[in-house]
């Protein structure tokens, strides 16, 4: 071959490898189709986290155009950084469908030897899963085993997100431990959305069940948390039956979820452990098994109805403090075993009243339960079931799915009774709440509010 030949061929090849980078995918351009933009055209910065864009966007289905197949395109977003995606080339891509177009403003990512190795790559959005627009490109900082953020020139509404990846500091394979993506935080207007049930994963499979139905729903209401109320999974609460249940239908937003445990979860004497090495940390972030955190004007505690009780207990200590640093007004508090309930398969377990007693001491808002299967909604009232302005007001939701049960004698101020699988969804606002439990395919069956806080 002649050295003009040679060249030529050069340049052939150097046109076809600038034209896949441009694209961004692992393939040829459609015809006719708009390049996007070029990663030099586009403003790209890597900071920890962004300010005002850190919420969490619910993940419909993942692809990913080439992996491993110990290292699937799912375990990107299983809310577990012990695994990964990997896929080798230029151009590997991952893909996010998060089920609807969603406002985003940037995307987080943990990559596999973050630490020690910088990649590069571009982020993608596109709202028909066909047509892609570049809104980040550059290199990642190399510097971290944890996430990292990449904030977008300004907001973008996309179904689709795509990660494609150009090169690593160590070579040609991208892998990612997890990623999300990210919208504008919620309650900038002082109000947050956080849905609830317990009683949630059954071993049936297939869209018809009722936590798949459910889990629908919340993925549409898209809330800042998700509380798990208990009885997350059945029938014994085991790792195997988490990852196989739980984890395709409700854990498509455990990135958000904030889960309480419940008796099936302690069904085989093994301490939960199936609960716990699925929810990992966020099961028991100070290495308890109850913890509380803060959302706006909220404080909201998550308590384990299974264990330690008894006023004067390690539990009901760690509350009584708990309670006393907090500042905000409002006060949301949650568990398996309801005090009061009027469901005839369990009813009222009053083991739990030391708690009680204590949210009331604080004038505490709401309670939240599940172990019936059945919606239920009491009026504020006192650990005693005497009807009070300032009392606490107690919903039983569990109706995450497993099949709803008849009710039996009407406990005092029981004021709506549901047989249904659907969701509570709460609307937390400065210094008042409102509710709706939303039924499985969409209806409203219940709501109210706002209500002022006892604080």
């Amino acid at each position: 071959m002649s050295r003009i030949s040679r060249k030529k061929v050069l340049r052939a090849a150097l046109g076809a490898l600038l034209l896949l980078s441009t694209l961004g995918a692992a393939g040829a351009a459609h015809a006719g189709a708009r390049l996007p933009a070029r990663a030099a055209d586009v403003p790209s910065t890597v900071v920890p986290s962004i300010p005002g864009c850190t919420a969490v966007q619910p993940v419909s289905a993942v692809t990913a155009s080439t992996w491993e197949d110990v290292n699937p395109p799912r375990q990107a977003v299983d809310g577990d950084l012990t695994t990964r995606w990997s896929g080798q080339g230029l151009g590997a891509n991952l893909v996010l469908d998060l089920g609807q177009a969603r406002t985003l403003c940037g995307l987080k990512i943990a990559w596999h030897r973050g630490d020690l190795r910088w990649n590069d790559f571009n982020i993608y959005t596109s709202t028909d899963g066909a047509n892609y627009t570049v809104v980040w490109a550059g290199r990642s900082s190399g510097s971290t085993a944890g996430f990292e953020s990449y904030p977008f020139a300004a907001p973008v509404s996309a179904r689709y997100v795509r990660i494609s990846f150009w090169q690593s500091q160590e070579g040609s394979w991208a892998s990612i431990l997890e990623t999300a993506a990210l919208g504008p935080d919620s309650g900038q207007d002082g109000e947050h959305v956080v849905v609830a049930a317990g009683d949630i994963a059954t071993t049936c499979e297939g869209s018809g069940c009722g936590h798949a139905r459910t889990s629908e729903r919340v993925l549409a209401i898209n809330p800042a948390a998700v509380l798990t109320l208990g009885d997350n999974q059945y029938d014994n609460g085991t790792y195997e039956e988490f990852t196989r249940y739980y984890a395709t239908t409700w854990g498509r937003f455990k990135a958000k979820t904030k889960p309480a445990p419940g008796n099936h979860e302690y069904g085989l004497g093994d301490g939960a452990a199936g609960y716990f090495q699925y929810f990992g940390t966020a099961a028991a972030p100070a290495g308890k098994s109850w913890y509380s955190f803060d959302l706006g004007d909220w404080h909201l505690v998550s308590l384990n109805s299974e264990v330690s009780r008894s006023a004067g207990g390690e539990q009901v200590t760690w509350l009584q403090n708990d309670l006393a640093r907090t500042t905000k007004p409002c006060v949301l508090a949650y568990w398996h075993r309801p005090l009061f309930s009027s469901g005839s398969e369990h009813g009222d377990f009053p083991n739990v009243k030391p708690f009680w007693d204590v949210l009331y001491g604080v004038r505490a808002d709401l309670v939240l339960s599940g172990h019936d299967h059945d919606y239920e909604r009491f009026a504020k009232e006192t650990p005693d079931a005497v009807a009070s302005s300032s009392g606490i007001r107690e919903f039983v939701v569990g109706t995450g799915g497993a099949t709803p049960k008849p009710f039996g004698t009407v406990r005092a101020n029981s004021q709506k009774r549901l047989q249904a699988n659907g969701v509570l969804k709460l609307t937390l606002a400065a210094n008042a709440y409102s509710w709706q439990f939303v039924r499985d395919d969409g209806a409203v069956l219940d709501s109210g509010g706002p209500v002022s806080c006892n604080g």
